[in-house]
């Protein structure tokens, strides 16, 4: 992807998201692609997007807590949240981006991922009954919600911010 056409398509995606978070829109989930994972995150419980910056590193962290970045002045911390999941580190690209947590949830942080792919509103999906916690990794997972498919058979599943905040093993960082 060009720089003309990343930059147009994180313009049309900022003002998409401004009118779903506005009423103006039916979007009600930010799709996001982390390692081999599809994320439906929520965009009442989704804050500002940034491209990734260097992180300063906590020593002794777990492997997905990457470190703290200042964004717009806040320093956050970051979880790869593909590593997360279980999946092995990947190549960092161009198209990865920070998504901080709303300023609603309390929580400092801001989930790298590897790609944005753009709005999702129920009517573009059917639900996936009995596959709601798992998915590509191994285990089952609290902070997801409702598996759904979209036209073309990909599985997207949806992420509970809320859950995710206040979940003892994303908060334990070391």
């Amino acid at each position: 992807m060009s720089r003309a056409s990343l930059r147009e398509f994180q313009t049309h995606l900022a003002q998409r998201l401004t009118a779903a978070q506005s009423g103006q829109a039916p979007s009600r989930w930010l799709a996001v692609l982390a390692g081999q994972w599809r994320f439906l995150l929520p965009l009442e419980f989704s804050g500002e997007i940034s491209p990734m910056q260097h992180c300063a590193p906590l020593p002794h962290a777990l492997p997905w807590f990457l470190g703290l970045v200042s964004l717009r002045g806040q320093v956050c911390g970051v979880v790869h949240l593909g590593r997360f999941m279980g999946e092995d580190a990947a190549a960092l690209t161009p198209q990865a981006r920070l998504i901080q947590f709303a300023p609603a949830l309390d929580i400092n942080t801001a989930l790298l991922v590897d790609q944005l792919v753009g709005l999702r509103n129920p009517d573009q999906l059917q639900k996936v009954l009995g596959v709601q916690e798992e998915g590509p990794g191994e285990g089952v997972h609290p902070w997801l919600g409702t598996t759904y498919r979209d036209a073309e058979q990909n599985l997207w599943h949806e992420v509970d911010l809320l859950a995710l905040a206040e979940n003892e093993q994303f908060l334990s960082v070391t």
